[in-house]
């Protein structure tokens, strides 16, 4: 099963604000693609496009068909529109590793809106740098001694 990151959304230059995902395996000769939705216009119902992109967030060569995934709705669901482009599933950005790409600071574990038994079970489980990640988190907001496990004073 294929997987598409979040790369950029709201980009511009489409028939609506388009959402540019890296995908894995490449589609076309690219492993990037936007996906916009087109409101309902003039009597026509509202669309869904997939199109080939570049890393940039432009459409890849000069091909500008809207690709396997497009269709005509009412809801855009980007969900359906990857599945149905290759099989694609959104995945979390911080669960891709390696890429050197920025995460959303949304998309990312904050361990002051867990307990600290809570912080310690996901710590247990979390690569190296998801770990020095956390605990930097940790040591700039609450502070608690016991997921730091030192000496800490109380902000």
């Amino acid at each position: 099963m294929g997987t598409a990151v979040l790369v950029e959304d709201g980009v511009g230059g489409f028939a609506g604000p388009a959402t540019l995902y890296r995908i894995d395996p490449p589609m076309r000769g690219t492993d990037h693609v936007l996906v916009y939705y087109r409101p309902p216009i003039s009597g026509l119902e509202g669309q869904l496009t997939v199109v080939l992109a570049t890393a940039g967030g432009a459409v890849f060569g000069q091909d500008v068909r809207p690709q396997l995934g497009t269709h005509v709705t009412a809801e855009p669901n980007h969900h359906l529109a990857l599945q149905l482009a290759g099989g694609y599933v959104i995945a979390d950005e911080a669960l891709v590793p390696d890429e050197g790409l920025p995460v959303e600071s949304s998309q990312l574990y904050d361990p002051s809106a867990h307990t600290v038994d809570e912080v310690n079970a996901y710590l247990a489980s979390a690569d190296d740098a998801e770990v020095v990640r956390v605990l930097e988190a940790e040591r700039a907001g609450k502070a608690r001694k016991g997921i730091l496990g030192e000496d800490v004073t109380d902000a």
